[in-house]
């Protein structure tokens, strides 16, 4: 019985919280049938057996007593899955048990409350696979039947809902129609929760497929971008370096109208390398070798020093100002190639996106066991509706399509994955016309795993 009770789910956390529902239901059931016999009993004064009725209340309290102890002490709310298998089983049969006599004892088809298997039947059916509810189904529709002929036969006694008002003809009368009515009521609710179950299954399976499809479609675009932009930059680098050596004169002298064609046409060639330098970061990000990253207990001044000197002859170009307090103290877990990644593509936009003259802070401080990483920007700022699109690929505000046509909408998407591959997390505040400012918050400490043996990384800083 317990290998047909299969659970036709993979979310385990979930159905743990399904179980531990199905107890607090229990509980709310338990005290709404005292009540309700409290009131029968004192109040309303029905000639119903209310001493069998508290003992099934005593025992639905005593099982649930049990049921609770096993899950929330016993197996702390973490139950494998053949457990749970079981666990499922026995409440339910359990709960269809007690149910069935409450029914009995309280006017049993004059009960208007024996529709309530229904509920029983529903939830069943989305918990266990076909075969088990129909299995639950026809055992309680096998009950229902032999305890209506019984009844019929006067084989066992019927206790009516309210002994004044009973008509024992009127009752039997009609007990194969009232019997037909439930019975019929309980496998059409199976039947249907079960179809729409199956349904809802097939087309998960469905768009599994089609995901699963999507998935290896991405990682082709990926790997093809990946290597296309890589055989177009090594012809640009070139052609780029050849455009310096005709400025410098290396190649001879030229006129103030071919060195200004040239300085276009390199300005236009660098616009093309960052192009392609960020789809090579996306497409490499997203490719199958995305998963492996090195960490190190890493310095953030030398990160930081590293990128502004790589970034200075650009900003000089729009006198803009680099401003940075980074202690030597701050240390990050991360790695080098990311944290470049990151900075790269936020200084190019600070710089890409402010007005001359203006100031670019890059800082980081420790904060708590985290390391806090801001850079700050006075440049075009973000309008608010545009904030939460801003780290979608390929998506660029209407500001900034403004100031340069040839951007990819990559950077920020870009540097959203770096973070994210350094579990750490992203935030912006910005003000239009005023500029931007990002926070990045990544791990600060070396994992407790890593400093056995007396090595806190500390040999690592040296790497480059």
């Amino acid at each position: 019985m317990w290998n047909s009770s299969k659970i036709d789910s993979s979310e385990y956390t979930d159905l743990n919280r399904v179980i531990g529902w199905f107890i607090v239901l229990r509980w709310v059931a338990c005290l709404v049938v005292f009540v309700t016999l409290l009131i029968v009993r004192f109040i309303l004064h029905y000639g119903l057996p209310v001493n069998i009725l508290f003992t099934l209340n005593g025992l639905l309290f005593l099982a649930n007593l049990a049921f609770t102890i096993y899950h929330y002490t016993l197996k702390v709310q973490n139950l494998s899955r053949r457990e749970m298998s079981v666990f499922f089983n026995v409440q339910v049969c359990c709960d269809y048990v007690l149910l069935f006599l409450l029914i009995y004892f309280t006017g049993f088809l004059e009960n208007p409350f024996a529709y309530y298997f229904v509920f029983h039947i529903m939830l069943t059916s989305f918990i266990f696979s076909a075969t088990v509810v129909t299995v639950y189904t026809a055992c309680l529709l096998g009950f229902f039947i032999l305890t209506v002929f019984a009844e019929f036969i006067h084989l066992i006694p019927h206790f009516p809902l309210n002994p004044m008002l009973f008509e024992p003809a009127a009752y039997f009368g009609s007990i194969f129609m009232r019997a037909v009515g439930l019975c019929s009521t309980l496998l059409v609710s199976a039947y249907l929760i079960a179809s729409i179950k199956n349904r809802i299954e097939e087309r998960g399976r469905r768009i599994e497929v089609e995901l699963s499809h999507y998935k290896d479609l991405d990682r082709t675009k990926s790997n093809f971008i990946l290597q296309v932009t890589h055989e177009l930059r090594g012809p640009l680098a070139a052609l780029s370096g050849y455009h310096e050596m005709i400025m410098k004169g290396i190649t001879g002298d030229i006129n103030p109208k071919t060195k200004d064609a040239i300085q276009k046409a390199n300005h236009r060639t660098e616009n093309l390398l960052t192009i392609i330098d960020e789809m090579i970061d996306f497409a490499y990000m997203k490719s199958d070798n995305e998963a492996v990253y090195e960490k190190k207990d890493l310095k953030m001044k030398e990160i930081i020093d590293y990128n502004i000197d790589l970034f200075t002859n650009r900003a000089v170009q729009k006198a803009i100002k680099f401003v940075s307090n980074c202690s030597k103290d701050v240390r990050v877990w991360a790695n080098r190639d990311l944290l470049n990644i990151i900075l790269s593509n936020m200084i190019t936009n600070a710089i890409k996106y402010s007005p001359q003259g203006c100031t670019v802070t890059i800082n980081a401080t420790t904060e708590g066991e985290q390391t806090h990483l801001l850079i700050k920007d006075e440049g075009i700022g973000i309008e608010p509706e545009e904030l939460e699109k801003i780290f979608e690929e390929f998506y660029r505000t209407r500001r900034a399509r403004k100031i340069d046509r040839d951007g990819t909408g990559l950077g920020l998407p870009i540097v959203k994955r770096a973070v994210e591959a350094l579990e750490g997390k992203i935030s912006i505040y910005s003000e239009v016309n005023k500029g931007s400012t990002f926070h990045i918050y990544l791990p600060k400490c070396v994992p407790d795993t890593l400093k056995i043996g007396g090595n806190d990384g500390k040999e690592q800083d040296t790497d480059h």
